[in-house]
């Protein structure tokens, strides 16, 4: 409906007294003057052709003087120029409301830092990455120490599996969600993609700790015809790396490293032997996080050569190694992060049996514990525990598999991956089926109540039959490398 204006103009009261004193005068009379009431009949304000309702909501929208305005321009008639008519209009509005927005903007206040925080810590560690591209105020609100140790820590409180497939010349990276509570586990987990790193030659994948992963790995470079034996720390929620320098030694010969970290300063370490003449030499530590990164020789009072691989928990460093080769006496290398000492277990009869060769070192709430296979009772595994390292104690746990799955032994090779803080071991084929309608999954062997459940991580049957290693507690962080 058209909106029709009329305007009435009357009074009948004077405007105005007049004196008159001029010599046509005969006396001081005055005059008043009054106005007759008269009304004025206007045509109706059309709506341009074009604009529709809302046009007409917008002009209704304006105060009256500015619609009063709009109207008289064109003596109200329909016939004028609707383009200027229109085009004034517009000019009152925009003018009118850049006022009220330069008026809001004089009253409004700056977001504070604190909930810029408070909303990035809610965030996913790819929209982290994202948003370290909007501003130079969000990338330097995200490189705080303040924020990233806050991240780390809330992430630390929701561990994930961290996952590493060999495909081709190729590894690949994904987590999962570590369960938390065993009842109210989902038997099927999502897997979410972290990178890819390209190899020509050996792997070696050093536990993570925390986010961090290092690696050893040989890679080719341009122009040259060999690999190049690299050692990298990578950060797989950042895809972030750091390549370190070459250790110190007299010769190319075969070096072999560990990764430790140190919570009560906060460092990480990179130990690193040389290995000549079948025994560890050159003790070397790298400390990140320093202005430059360069090796320094430690002392090593017990010549030592390794077993397998070592873990880190609660800021020292263990590894399986033998006295020599002749003598085959075992033992476990102590190596304490912070003050860079080396002590040592003796591994004696009866706790051999703990570090055979299908052993596995883990974490178990806090102690330094042994995972072995038993295959010739029940087909089942033993948990050996360190009591008090001093003492040499150790405790033994047996458990069973259940029936149903006892031929699992019999057709899939199983490692463990290590115990979670729900206390369920973890277990995965090393080599999964390579078929791709066979579903990728791991097993969680319940302590208490000696079942075992499997779980189906979806997103990772591209890299069936491929070698792949399994890591509790990864924990995402979003901390630039150059800050480690």
């Amino acid at each position: 409906m058209n909106r029709q204006i009329h305007g009435t103009v009357s009074s009948s009261k004077p405007i105005a007294l007049i004196p008159l004193s001029d010599s046509n005068s005969a006396s001081g009379s005055e005059i008043r003057v009054y106005t007759r009431k008269r009304k004025l009949k206007q045509e109706p304000l059309e709506i341009p052709p074009g604009k529709g309702i809302n046009a007409h909501k917008q002009l209704c929208g304006l105060p009256y003087d500015i619609q009063d305005f709009a109207y008289k321009k064109n003596n109200g008639s329909p016939s004028s120029n609707m383009n200027s008519r229109w085009q004034n209009v517009s000019e009152a509005r925009q003018a009118t409301l850049q006022r009220h927005s330069t008026n809001a903007d004089e009253n409004s206040e700056p977001i504070p830092n604190d909930l810029y925080i408070e909303i990035f810590l809610r965030l996913p560690v790819k929209s982290i990455a994202t948003c370290r591209c909007v501003s130079k105020l969000w990338a330097s609100l995200l490189g705080l120490p303040y924020f990233t140790e806050l991240y780390f820590t809330r992430s630390s409180a929701r561990p994930r599996i961290l996952f590493t497939c060999r495909k081709d010349s190729e590894l690949c990276f994904f987590s999962t969600p570590q369960p938390l509570n065993p009842d109210e586990s989902s038997s099927l987990l999502a897997a979410s993609y972290h990178m890819k790193i390209p190899f020509n030659d050996n792997y070696n994948i050093i536990s993570p700790i925390g986010g961090l992963v290092f690696l050893r790995y040989g890679h080719i470079f341009e122009g040259r015809k060999t690999p190049e034996l690299l050692s990298v720390i990578w950060n797989p929620s950042t895809r972030q790396s750091l390549a370190l320098p070459k250790p110190n030694t007299r010769k190319r010969i075969c070096l072999q490293s560990y990764f430790g970290y140190d919570p009560t300063e906060k460092q990480y370490k990179v130990l690193s032997m040389s290995v000549e003449g079948g025994i560890y030499k050159e003790h070397q530590v790298l400390t990140l996080g320093t202005e430059k990164l360069s090796w320094r020789m430690i002392e090593c009072c017990i010549p030592h050569i390794n077993g397998f691989k070592g873990i880190c928990i609660n800021g020292v460093l263990y590894y399986p190694a033998m006295a020599d080769i002749c003598s085959g006496m075992r033992m476990i290398v102590c190596f304490h992060v912070r003050s860079e000492k080396f002590s040592f277990i003796k591994i004696l009869e009866p706790f051999i049996r703990l570090l055979c060769p299908t052993a596995t070192l883990i974490s178990y709430n806090g102690k330094l514990a042994s995972l072995v296979w038993n295959y010739h009772k029940g087909k089942g595994f033993e948990m050996w525990v360190l009591g008090d390292p001093g003492k040499n104690e150790w405790s033994k746990h047996i458990y069973g598999l259940p029936p149903l799955w006892q031929n699992v032994l019999a057709k899939d090779m199983l490692m463990f991956a290590g115990v979670t803080g729900t206390n369920e071991v973890v277990l995965s084929l090393r080599y999964p089926s390579d078929s791709l309608s066979q579903p990728f999954y791991v097993l969680y062997y319940n302590l208490e109540r000696k079942t075992i459940r499997r779980v189906e991580i979806q997103g990772m049957k591209p890299t069936n039959g491929c070698r792949n290693y399994i890591f509790l507690d990864y924990v995402e962080d979003v901390k630039l490398i150059q800050a480690f």
